[in-house]
């Protein structure tokens, strides 16, 4: 397997449970991908995710595999979610309990928007329930499977996730501060997309967020330390600092790599 960020150490998990030979290969001399460590003055520092968010993946991931996210990680849930300044002045606190944050709001713009942000979070939720089990978490998904997994009957639901509609217009709708438009934009960036041209389906993080964001002692690395870990108790090896030139086929079928 080529790869140790989240998607090899997943696969590498589930691949050995069931008993496979795994062998996982990264140029790297860690595994975690993007979810890496680097050394600031001596101190390590999460250079790529910082918080840990859809924790319920992991759950299972980690319970297949005979052991859990809180025997094998030291983790707290957050209460403060982010905070936020802008240079022309104000200050705001996003927190996980939905009615503390709608009183800030209202204490740095107005009860108008604190009312709005409430049915941004309940249509967040509303996307996040109809696209949890038919597309996040769903194997090989497609907009074809998509529509199958919701039902016909329940098409309403699927025109709900705004699919047309940018995030950027979907937020206007809502919010007439345009402090809080640029602040919930943000949920674009998180995919590396922009908010003036990515679907407002993505409002669904702001759900992911309230459903739980969660700190971990020892850094985001440290999860993919503990994914790797569980890997070898199942009898999967890796190998680190080994770049990949080609992966050598027979037919369709992957046959071995060539190493650099």
């Amino acid at each position: 397997m080529v790869g140790a960020g989240m998607g090899g150490l997943s696969a590498a998990i589930d691949l050995s449970r069931q008993g496979a030979s795994v062998t996982v290969i990264d140029k790297a001399d860690a595994p975690g991908g993007k979810m890496r460590q680097v050394d600031a003055d001596g101190q390590p520092v999460d250079g790529g995710p910082t918080v840990f968010t859809m924790r319920w993946i992991f759950d299972s991931l980690f319970h297949d595999a005979g052991t859990s996210v809180s025997g094998e990680l030291a983790l707290t849930q957050a209460q403060l979610l982010a905070r936020h300044a802008w240079t022309s002045g104000g200050a705001l606190d996003l927190f996980a309990d939905i009615d503390a944050s709608a009183d800030a709001i209202a204490a740095f713009s107005s009860g108008r928007e604190a009312d709005a942000y409430r049915r941004f979070c309940a249509d967040s939720a509303d996307i996040f329930a109809t696209l949890k089990n038919s597309f996040i978490a769903a194997q090989r998904p497609s907009m074809f499977s998509l529509v199958s997994r919701v039902g016909l009957t329940r098409l309403d639901a699927l025109l709900r996730t705004r699919p047309t509609q940018t995030m950027w217009s979907a937020l206007n709708s809502y919010f007439k501060d345009p402090r809080l438009v640029q602040l919930f934009g943000r949920y674009a960036t998180y995919c590396g997309s922009s908010p003036l041209s990515a679907p407002a389906t993505l409002m669904l993080i702001a759900h992911v967020e309230q459903d739980g964001v969660w700190l971990l002692q020892d850094g985001m690395h440290s999860l993919a330390r503990a994914m790797q870990s569980i890997g070898e108790r199942h009898g999967a090896s890796y190998r680190y600092g080994e770049a990949v030139a080609e992966i050598t086929t027979d037919g369709k079928r992957a046959t071995g790599v060539t190493l650099v």
